[in-house]
């Protein structure tokens, strides 16, 4: 139930006096920094939509909200692709939405950074929120306002902000080491094995992102976050090799640009922002996901810090 959630009291009174006002169609969009968190509220509100047992909250133990949580729920539609989602997916939803519901309730499409979308999908999705047809509700997220304004200008915004450590429950210092990510700090609280304090060396890189990409287990991407804040916190120290070696450890393990630019932005938290170079390194952080080619940009990434 809403009640149970610490953070975002303001964009919860609104959703709730949302259901009570009870539209028969919509298109929201979620905005804030934390993906992860966007989800959450977009599940909830979609649960609060179709849930049995109350009209401007959800229960979480109806068959409607079990459903729509484990996202096995016939009228939900999960759109997510962190490369932009691409036009063939907002047409074949286009068509779901044209024809009847499963569940005879409301039907509802999640779309995931929507501000990743290119022209023609944006377009696309454009002409299916312009007029939605009665009972059919898209909520969108984006990290940003960054995205087509006719999107925006049909969408009812709201900002959801990042939930503090205390809303959270956790210390400040493992708040940070999180960076704030909502899902990677579920997962940290689940576990049992994982110790900030133990460090785990630079030189490590390598193998942890293999282990994390081989078996995705959170385990090892906190590892591989430790081999990133030993090389920080020892850089001063490390001759031009060391530096090559983590470059040569990093892209010989992965060529995915997404973990990549994860592991750029991981590096540029814990420099802070009085590096001179702080300017440069964030204009590389964002060509990572360019053509470019990624060794020779983590090469003047690591050693330009």
């Amino acid at each position: 139930m809403f009640k149970d959630f610490n953070s975002n009291k303001k964009a919860i009174d609104f959703l709730q006096k949302e259901l009570r006002f009870g539209r028969e169609a919509g298109t929201y969009l979620f905005y804030g920094a934390d993906r992860e968190l966007l989800k959450k509220f977009a599940k909830a509100f979609a649960k609060s939509l179709n849930c049995s047992n109350n009209i401007d909250d959800f229960c979480g133990v109806c068959e409607n909200c079990i459903r729509i949580e484990s996202e096995t729920h016939g009228d939900l539609e999960v759109l997510d692709d962190i490369t932009g989602i691409k036009i063939e997916k907002i047409r074949e939803l286009a068509y779901r939405d044209s024809t009847n519901s499963y569940e005879g309730k409301r039907k509802i499409y999640l779309i995931r950074d929507v501000e990743r979308l290119r022209k023609e999908s944006a377009n696309a999705l454009l002409k299916l929120i312009e007029e939605p047809n009665s009972g059919s509700f898209f909520i969108l997220m984006s990290s940003s306002l960054n995205i087509l304004p006719t999107i925006k200008s049909r969408a009812i915004l709201l900002n959801f902000i990042s939930e503090t450590h205390e809303e959270i429950g956790i210390a400040e210092e493992e708040y940070n080491f999180f960076l704030g990510k909502t899902k990677e700090i579920d997962l940290y609280k689940k576990s049992s094995l994982i110790d900030l304090k133990e460090g785990c060396s630079f030189e490590r890189v390598g193998s942890n992102i293999k282990s994390y990409i081989d078996t995705e287990d959170f385990y090892h991407k906190v590892e591989m976050y430790k081999s990133i804040r030993d090389f920080i916190n020892t850089k001063e120290y490390l001759t031009l090799g060391d530096k090559l070696y983590f470059v040569d450890e990093i892209v010989l393990n992965t060529n995915d640009r997404e973990l990549i630019k994860e592991i750029l932005s991981y590096t540029l938290s814990l420099i802070g922002s009085r590096n001179k170079n702080l300017e440069k390194l964030l204009e590389l952080k964002n060509m990572a996901k360019s053509s470019i080619n990624l060794k020779n940009l983590l090469t003047i990434f690591y050693t330009n810090i």
